[in-house]
């Protein structure tokens, strides 16, 4: 499945203001016309006068959230610096998470991830869209993941605590993060390893633990905010069905950076990419586009595998079987669980030490001590002869444990989520989203043209060949939509009260067309075109 999209949009042209700074070209947005168009901006400095009055210095636009369906999009806007040679807006999400509330599982379909992602961007500030060049979009992240089931947690504790002894070429593991289940080869750590990485940086994890952390985060906040606002994620994560899924799986995430689509020669841009993958999955034969990024990122790891070995510790299950059988209820209501503590730590010794060792060193002064941890041992299931060999680790292939079933990545009830504009191809899904313009893309038929408009009113495409027929589109009791036909063979819908439109009306309409056509004829003539005219 795609479990991230970085997306990068640059801005319009005529929205570009282009000077020679420090011996290179630099271009800029007005940020004002941005904050105008609705993104949150805030001043580095504010200058207060003694009269009371304030100027503001200084402003930008600091990481902000996109809603969506269900969990948020980082969403930013940049001027041009460093290694960003011009304005943009970068986009980070889940398509996962945006699209179903959670990314145990999830798709394998890229552009229903973009879609999803330019959508809620277009949908939360449609001024601000606008301004941005949706055509010429591109990645600088994806990541792709896939995961395999193993037997119980013990294995998976095994598995992980192996896996971070794995090193080759340029692979270095690294246990940085935020949970112990976690572990990091190529992480990106500081100044020193501001490099590292940049063409893949891998994760694995184990997903089960990542579920309990983010529903407990989830619960919490919804307490302190007293807000329902978590709701439909917590509900997704709360799933009996998504829980027993990611139960004792290990999770293998490639994080595809910058370099890679250099090295490999893949394009960055959006369209050209999604175009792509179109192709590779319709004449290859080795499954989706998803699946060879993630083998390609992963190759160097699952080669050093061959031939090593895990040692399983049964911790968890003897954890749990002592906390079963000694935990006891005081009077008050208070667990007690320093017996079953007590006795794991005694067999963490035999595993470690030895039962001959352990014997020895405990016969002086704690003899009955140690037979009688031995008896409570026996009481849970252990023989004497398992005890006494409890320092002799089982060993497996760790090659014969991680092997992945493309297959099985999602349960049998998964329902893939639904394609917005499904209807559309992508060049008409992007005609959509800019929907000032969709009537003016010359590169569209009548019909898809008056379809997406259509889309973006919430009314179905059928309703086309009647408007084309001169038939009108009954709004509510009071109101109905026409489409208009000029004389120069441009259309438009517009809309009027019930009954014929008032000439009046019609004049000021054609006269409101009339200007707002001047305006992008203006704007093509400073980008040295010109539109057609009849």
């Amino acid at each position: 499945m795609y479990d991230f999209n970085g997306l990068r949009i640059p801005f319009k042209d005529e929205f570009l203001t282009t000077t020679f700074r420090d011996e290179r070209v630099v271009s800029y947005v007005d940020i004002q016309e941005a904050a105008r168009r609705g993104l949150n901006v805030v001043p580095r400095e504010m200058e207060w006068h003694i009269d009371g009055s304030y100027q503001v210095h200084d402003l930008y636009h600091p990481w902000d959230s996109l809603p969506s369906s269900f969990t948020g999009i980082a969403f930013k806007m940049y001027q041009s610096s460093g290694f960003r040679d011009a304005p943009c807006v970068e986009l980070k999400a889940s398509p996962a998470k945006i699209a179903q509330g959670h990314n145990v599982y999830g798709s394998e379909n890229l552009e229903l991830g973009v879609r999803n992602i330019m959508q809620a961007l277009a949908s939360a500030l449609p001024d601000f869209a606008q301004m941005l060049d949706f055509d010429n979009a591109e990645f600088f992240r994806i990541d792709a993941t896939y995961s395999v089931s193993l037997p119980n947690r013990d294995v998976l504790a095994s598995t992980l605590e192996s896996l971070s002894r794995v090193s080759n070429k340029y692979l270095r593991p690294s246990r940085q993060g935020q949970y112990e289940t976690t572990l990091y080869f190529n992480k990106v750590t500081g100044k020193d390893g501001i490099n590292t990485g940049r063409t893949t940086s891998l994760c694995i994890y184990s997903k089960e633990h990542e579920v309990e952390h983010q529903l407990k985060d989830l619960l919490g906040k919804a307490r302190k905010e007293k807000t329902n606002r978590y709701d439909h994620v917590i509900a997704a994560l709360d799933d009996e069905r998504l829980q027993y899924f990611a139960m004792n799986r290990l999770r293998f995430e490639a994080r595809i950076c910058s370099r890679f689509f250099d090295k490999y020669q893949l394009p960055r841009r959006v369209t050209d990419l999604l175009e792509f993958v179109r192709g590779y999955e319709e004449q290859n034969g080795e499954g989706s586009f998803c699946r060879h990024l993630w083998k390609t990122a992963m190759a160097d790891l699952l080669d050093a595998l061959n031939g090593q070995t895990i040692h399983i510790i049964h911790d968890q299950k003897v954890r749990k079987l002592l906390h079963a059988a000694y935990d006891t209820v005081t009077s008050t209501g208070k667990l007690r669980t320093a017996k079953a503590n007590r006795l794991f730590s005694f067999y963490r010794r035999l595993t470690h030490e030895g039962y001959s060792e352990v014997k020895r060193t405990m016969s002086t002064t704690g003899k009955s001590t140690f037979y009688n941890s031995v008896n409570a041992l026996k009481a849970i299931g252990f023989s004497k002869a398992q005890l006494q060999n409890a320092h002799k680790k089982e060993s497996l292939p760790l090659c014969s444990l991680l092997t992945f079933d493309f297959d099985a990545q999602r349960p049998g009830h998964y329902v893939e989520p639904k394609m917005p504009a499904e209807h559309l191809d992508y060049a008409e899904f992007l005609a959509s989203i800019s929907s000032d313009t969709a009537l003016d893309d010359g590169s569209l038929n009548i019909e898809r043209r008056l379809g997406i408009a259509l889309t973006n009113l919430g009314l179905s495409a059928h309703y086309v060949e009647g408007l084309k027929a001169g038939r009108s589109i009954r709004l509510n009791g009071e109101q109905k939509l026409s489409l208009a036909m000029w004389p120069d063979g441009e259309v438009d819908l517009y809309v009027h009260d019930v009954g014929t439109p008032d000439p009046g009306e019609v004049e000021s309409y054609r006269a409101r067309l009339a200007h707002n056509r001047a305006l992008r004829d203006k704007a093509a003539e400073k980008q040295g075109y010109a539109y057609p005219q009849n």
